[in-house]
């Protein structure tokens, strides 16, 4: 919709728009020529049910699953010990995609001045001390060199401190697999609402974003702790 078709409104964006991106770049860079990837890496996706309601469940964020899944690959793997393992996971990355409310035009007051995402300019990094987002420093800057490099704009949003915060299934992850995770999101209005709405610009740079995690991360990673 739009004078330019430059949105796109539909029921479930949250989470089916973040759902759509990761799965296009794993297709699409499952495609590239491998001599031109680290095969050293393991690139995942994984899309969980019951996140609106909690996600205890057996097949939830809350639930065995990804701690499950990375044991299992490691395996298949051939890691020879449980120390092969765990430091796979300490050296992974988990980006926890879920929509983020951008600012409405006729409730300005509702986000914190210095924090006002707009549709159609880029992806936003969520932050909460209280760790109702996973972000830390660490995760926040190994994202924006990948953005970077992705060509990608980011937005940053914080919760005004008179409001209550909602949370996502990042910090689930992070606890339940050990793995340094970050929170991002596409913006949207009129979330959770009947017809939710997004721009088709940031649905780009949603899938150059995680497409760039698949082919960079690895070497980003080393070349940082070669640094330190």
């Amino acid at each position: 919709m739009g004078m330019h078709e430059e949105f796109v409104s539909s029921p479930r964006l949250d989470n089916l728009a973040s759902s759509f991106a990761a799965l296009d770049a794993l297709i699409k860079q499952s495609k590239v020529d491998a001599s031109k990837r680290d095969n050293s890496e393991v690139d995942m996706i994984l899309l969980f049910d019951h996140e609106e309601v909690g996600s205890t469940s057996a097949q939830g964020a809350d639930s065995n699953i990804a701690k499950e899944t990375t044991h299992r690959i490691s395996e298949a793997l051939g890691a020879k010990s449980q120390e092969d393992h765990f430091r796979a996971i300490r050296k992974s990355l988990v980006i926890s995609a879920d929509m983020a409310h951008a600012v409405h035009p006729n409730f300005i007051g509702k986000h914190q001045a210095q924090h006002h995402p707009h549709i159609h300019q880029g992806i936003v990094i969520k932050i909460n001390a209280n760790q109702r987002y996973a972000t830390d420093s660490v995760t926040q800057s190994i994202l924006k060199v990948l953005a970077d490099r992705a060509g990608v704009p980011i937005q940053e949003f914080i919760v005004r401190n008179d409001s209550l915060c909602g949370s996502t299934i990042g910090p689930i992850i992070a606890a339940q697999a050990g793995i340094k995770t970050i929170d991002i999101g596409a913006p949207m209005l009129g979330m959770h609402s009947i017809r939710e709405t997004c721009g088709t610009l940031d649905l780009l740079y949603y899938e150059r974003l995680f497409a760039v995690l698949f082919t960079d991360y690895t070497e980003l990673t080393e070349n940082l702790l070669a640094e330190f």
